[in-house]
């Protein structure tokens, strides 16, 4: 669509420690009819990119993090190198994925027939099976439903134009980003650093007057929380327990959501629910985390993960592992809380 709005777009992938999963998602978007203009961020991994990589994909740009700013900051430095050079739509992809072949085609064609939507995401099968869906659409924290993260289904349609299914949340794995979005509510909130940034930048999309959609096609293969499996389960539990609260202290008030101090009492459930079922599976670490996360968010502490000193942590420990004693070491009914926290995926 020479000329249009949706003519100008980016592609960017994020690798921290995962280059054979970012030259299988590049070898992807070969496979486009031309491939996509693309930027790949490095966010400070141990072996440089750029030098492996850039003469095996010419058509790729490369730009180097002296720090690893998460998933937000890197997406952050992929889409201001996008800006700068023109982008009018960005599609932030994670370097564990694969395309379809016409995957580029199919988003761009969705931009152009829903001017309306800030952000559009595909559905997203699991690399293996790859015919089972990992997700889809997600509404937030409606009172009607457990946990805060509540699946949207989008039965699969292909159309022309293509389908899209108004959700609150797009799956971070694979969000477009109008060029407008971003000049009117800025960049990903790098205080986040991981973990429901993209549900904050959903959200706050919305409030901008934008709606969120998923195309009712599955376009995108998902290897699935790859960096986690490198560096740890204990910083996503982490992550989740201390990035939670900062997202329901922003929209937990937000129209048709079950207010904010319901939230933060469904939110105390879970936070003990996944300490306890950490320790009854013997992941004492993980546990930990759970803690820290919960205590950093007390404390207003968020970016990167800190090893600061946090005195009194062992008081949280200590009421939250004599809940656990009193329920006979073992995670009751009446203490499981909300099951999902996050978006699948």
């Amino acid at each position: 669509m020479p000329g249009s709005p949706t003519d100008n777009l980016w592609v960017i992938l994020v690798d921290f420690n995962g280059i054979d999963d970012t030259r299988k998602c590049l070898d992807s978007l070969a496979g486009q009819p031309t491939p996509p203009r693309t930027v790949v961020v490095d966010n400070a991994s141990r072996t440089d990119v750029a030098a492996a990589l850039a003469a095996e994909f010419p058509w790729a740009s490369f730009v180097r993090s002296s720090v690893n700013g998460g998933w937000a900051g890197g997406n952050n430095l992929g889409m201001k190198f996008a800006l700068e050079r023109g982008a009018d739509l960005m599609i932030l992809l994670n370097n564990d994925t694969t395309v379809a072949p016409d995957f580029v085609d199919r988003l761009r064609a969705a931009a152009a027939s829903h001017p309306d939507y800030g952000v559009l995401g595909p559905v997203i099968r699991y690399m293996a099976p790859p015919c089972e869906v990992q997700t889809d659409g997600v509404r937030f924290n409606h009172p009607s439903e457990p946990g805060f993260f509540q699946r949207h289904p989008v039965a699969l349609d292909r159309r022309d134009p293509p389908v899209v299914a108004e959700v609150d949340i797009v799956n971070g794995c694979c969000l477009m980003v109008r060029r407008g979005v971003v000049e009117k509510i800025g960049y990903v909130d790098e205080q986040f650093f991981l973990i429901h940034e993209e549900s904050d930048f959903c959200l706050r999309t919305q409030r901008a007057g934008f709606r969120n959609g998923v195309v009712a096609e599955a376009l995108v293969w998902h290897k699935g929380s790859s960096t986690f499996k490198r560096e740890g389960k204990g910083f996503q539990r982490y992550f989740d327990a201390r990035n939670l609260v900062r997202l329901l202290k922003r929209h937990g008030r937000r129209r048709g959501s079950r207010g904010l101090i319901p939230s933060f009492a469904h939110y105390l459930r879970y936070a003990y629910h996944r300490f306890a079922t950490e320790r009854e599976s013997g992941f004492d670490a993980s546990a930990t985390a759970v803690l820290e996360g919960f205590y950093d968010a007390l404390l207003g502490r968020y970016g990167p993960h800190s090893e600061a000193s946090r005195p009194g942590l062992g008081v949280l420990r200590w009421v939250f592992s004599t809940a656990w004693k009193w329920g006979g070491g073992r995670v009751t009914a009446t203490s499981s809380g909300p099951v999902r926290t996050t978006p699948p995926g």
